[in-house]
């Protein structure tokens, strides 16, 4: 006589649910995080090419800092390298140089350019001049360079080791400075991190 074939039975079967619902949760769990994972390392890659992308560029600009001042919008002869706490003006920046310009071709020469960097909510921004000397209706070209910086602070070395929160020194009695050895600057990130670093001008290269 043939056995009949036994099949699962209804506790079996909501076992078995329940073990594959389980074994799913926990897989889907574990994706999430690979996914989340990748995510956040993808965002501080961002973040830190960003931060070497800024610094690059920002100390290039410092480095080929020229001593020559400029007329402000007021006529005002500014100096070659300003720089204070924060902007005072809408068309300002809290550091602000004259630089050569490079050449878009090897041995070609162009004319030096007027630039600015301030902190502005939480976004570096970089103001560039057309020209040198400039009249009430020059406006600057505003490009944001880095995002997510809570604080930006600057610093400035003179030839006899002396730091000074703004520039020129505010010395009376002092000889003319066009240009720091070096420029110090200080990044808090909104993420929290601090950033320092030490840009040396060409004034460091020539003494």
């Amino acid at each position: 006589m043939m056995k009949r074939a036994r099949g699962l039975t209804l506790i079996e079967l909501l076992v078995a649910v329940a073990i594959f619902g389980i074994l799913s949760a926990f897989a889907y769990r574990a994706l999430s995080v690979v996914l989340d994972s990748r995510g956040r390392i993808e965002q501080e890659n961002r973040k830190w090419r960003g931060l070497a992308l800024f610094f690059a560029r920002l100390e290039q600009d410092v480095a080929t800092a020229v001593p020559r001042p400029v007329r402000d919008p007021g006529d005002v002869l500014s100096p070659a390298l300003a720089g204070s706490a924060s902007s005072v003006r809408i068309n300002e920046g809290a550091l602000m140089l004259t630089r050569t310009a490079l050449a878009t071709e090897p041995g070609g020469l162009e004319a030096p350019r007027r630039l600015g960097y301030r902190l502005r909510g939480a976004v570096v921004e970089l103001l560039t001049w057309s020209v040198l000397d400039q009249s009430p209706r020059t406006e600057p070209r505003v490009v944001a360079v880095l995002d997510g910086v809570k604080a930006l602070d600057l610093r400035y070395l003179d030839a006899r080791g002396q730091w000074y929160l703004a520039w020129p020194p505010p010395l009376a009695n002092a000889a003319p400075v066009a240009l720091p050895v070096a420029v110090e600057v200080r990044l808090e990130l909104v993420s929290g991190e601090r950033i320092t670093r030490l840009l040396p001008t060409a004034a460091r290269t020539t003494q």
